[in-house]
């Protein structure tokens, strides 16, 4: 059988119209005239639907060319947005170096006029970024020493940074060992503090985690730092930092943090101590009435726990640790000996057993008007003291802040948790009166804080 095949081939017609100019020629009398003529002529032009699906087909592929060249890790509106924060970063650390160079200029202290109309004292030695989002009372104003060194103003009243701690119902709930206890900061010269506050009307905070200086020997470097033990040597000649990408600075015990912090910053007009537990609720306070989204007493969004599901660790570009659980397969912790700096990897997010330290400053999702890592990557040690607690249902003795100074015994207070701990039952409210003084590993670390010794402006 002969089977006839009919090619069968549909055409898509379009209609297309042109202008054709003729001309003609008339014979009048033996005289010959032109006459041109337009005409309109329209014909059909069709091609076959196979080539116009083809010819779809390849536009489709060079529009998902475009779209790959344009988006992706290595796209060009990716290159841009990254080559624009680069840019924002730049200008800031510009700033932030300008701002030191002024801080060196200014020997007598004045007030600052924010953004928002407020007046805040910068005392001789330091100056405002005055860079935006860091200049208004209501994003938090950040101020810089003559070494680069940043701070954060926490406004307050002598009344709202005597109140207790005790007297927040919900902040009670996400205390450690700290109940039944009798406790009380050994802040020195409370005196001085007190007056400092009721005077000028707030203290200032590290604006990062404490960090290691270039100078110490306890790091090799900052690309490939080995981690040492501080807590048997001389920190008197070492000042901590308050500056971003930076080690913080672990492995050391209360007391050694307590002296380092007061080696920092010596003048005429500031002195710097190691945080104390009412300098620590009054920044949580500061937080949560400026800025609702940072929750105090679940802290998940906003600190380097390792259960933080929000921030893109991948994405960061640090210093960075990654310690493990029985790593060499003896119980307890096997800490990281070594940083790795650039891009993080191997472990984005800490999962299982895995914990992830981060340098200073690491990520802005750590950030809370103006403060970073306050919830998460270290717990930091205060200057709050006093005996174990026996019974976490008692109530607290907790001493009051003006108290005559008293020597550290027993435990010492932690606040805001650790790279290692979970956010639910360690905010940044967190107290936990579990440590010895004498305690020191990777997951505790210190902040400074700075108090003005006398009226500024």
């Amino acid at each position: 059988m002969i089977l006839k095949i009919l090619k069968l081939n549909v055409y898509v017609y379009f209609k297309i119209g042109i202008i054709v100019e003729k001309e003609k020629t008339k014979d009048i009398g033996g005289l010959v005239m032109k006459e041109k003529k337009k005409t309109k002529r329209a014909f059909n032009k069709g091609i076959t639907l196979i080539a116009l699906v083809i010819t779809i087909i390849v536009l489709l592929i060079l529009a998902g060319v475009s779209i790959a060249t344009l988006t992706g890790d290595n796209g060009i509106l990716t290159k841009a947005q990254t080559a624009k924060t680069e840019t924002e970063k730049a200008s800031e650390e510009e700033q932030v170096k300008l701002a030191a160079m002024n801080a060196a200029m200014n020997t007598q202290g004045y007030k600052y006029d924010t953004e928002d109309g407020q007046k805040v004292p910068i005392p001789a030695g330091f100056a405002p970024t005055e860079i935006e989002g860091q200049n208004s009372i209501k994003d938090g104003v950040v101020v810089v020493d003559e070494n680069g060194n940043e701070f954060v103003w926490i406004p307050c009243t002598l009344e709202e940074f005597n109140k207790q701690r005790n007297t927040e119902t919900d902040w009670k709930t996400k205390q450690l060992n700290y109940n039944g206890g009798t406790w009380g900061d050994s802040q020195p010269n409370q005196e001085k503090i007190q007056n400092s506050i009721d005077t000028n009307g707030g203290f200032y905070i590290g604006r990062y985690e404490a960090g290691i200086p270039s100078s110490a020997p306890f790091y090799a470097n900052s690309d490939g730092a080995e981690y040492k033990q501080t807590a048997d040597k001389d920190t008197s000649d070492y000042q901590p930092v308050s500056k971003k990408g930076v080690p913080a600075w672990n492995f050391i015990t209360q007391p050694k943090a307590k002296e380092a912090a007061e080696s920092m910053i010596a003048n005429n007009g500031v002195h710097s101590y190691l945080i104390d537990s009412h300098a620590w609720d009054t920044t949580c306070k500061v937080i949560s009435k400026h800025d609702e989204t940072k929750s105090l007493t679940d802290s998940t969004t906003w600190g380097n726990y390792y259960n933080n599901k929000t921030t893109k660790y991948e994405n960061l570009n640090t210093l960075y640790a990654l310690h493990t659980w029985n790593k060499n397969g003896n119980d307890g912790w096997g800490y990281a000996s070594t940083y790795s700096k650039g891009k993080v990897t191997g472990a984005p997010k800490a999962t299982g057993y895995n914990r992830l330290e981060l340098s200073t400053g690491a990520s802005e999702d750590f950030k809370a008007y103006n403060i970073y890592d306050l919830a998460g990557n270290m717990k930091e040690w205060t200057t709050e003291n006093g005996t174990k607690a026996q019974n976490n249902n008692d109530n607290a003795d907790v001493g009051n802040v003006a108290d005559t100074d008293v020597n550290p015994i027993g435990n010492v207070v932690l606040r805001g948790g650790g790279f290692y701990d979970d956010n639910v039952n360690n905010p940044v409210v967190h107290s936990n009166g579990l440590n010895s003084i004498t305690d020191y590993n990777a997951t505790l670390g210190f902040r400074v804080v700075l108090y003005l010794s006398s009226p500024v402006g």
